[in-house]
């Protein structure tokens, strides 16, 4: 009985030495599960840079929005976005940046409505 539990000692220990081995030639991983899911986080939470968010502006005062009207419904869409506003104003700049001619011209009165209905004001 001593006798293999000695050579069940010695086959666990040996097999550990071996895996031990295989997982020293392993790459290390940079940085742990909850630093990658963070730095994700921190990635996504950043918002659009200043010249995205300037050429949407323009793109809507090409539209007909006042500059007040623009810059609120910029802000609404960075900081409240499921606000009635945030979703014409992101409406808006989609249509504006494909340039389709028959959406630009419908959009118009989507325009006169945030511009009139004061959705947009603070």
């Amino acid at each position: 009985m001593r006798h293999l539990l000695l050579v069940v000692v010695a086959a666990a220990a040996w097999g550990g030495v071996a895996c031990a081995d295989e997982l020293s030639h392993m790459p290390e991983t940079k940085g742990t599960l909850s630093q990658a899911l963070h730095s994700a986080k921190v990635e996504a939470h950043q918002g659009p840079d200043h010249r995205e968010v300037q050429t949407d502006d323009e793109n809507l005062r090409r539209l007909g929005l006042s500059a007040e009207t623009s810059r609120n419904g910029l802000w609404a869409v960075a900081h409240r976005p499921k606000s009635p506003c945030a979703q014409y104003i992101r409406q808006l700049v989609a249509d504006a940046k494909g340039n389709s001619a028959a959406l630009l011209q419908g959009d118009q009165r989507l325009v006169t409505y945030v511009e009139n209905s004061g959705v947009c004001d603070r």
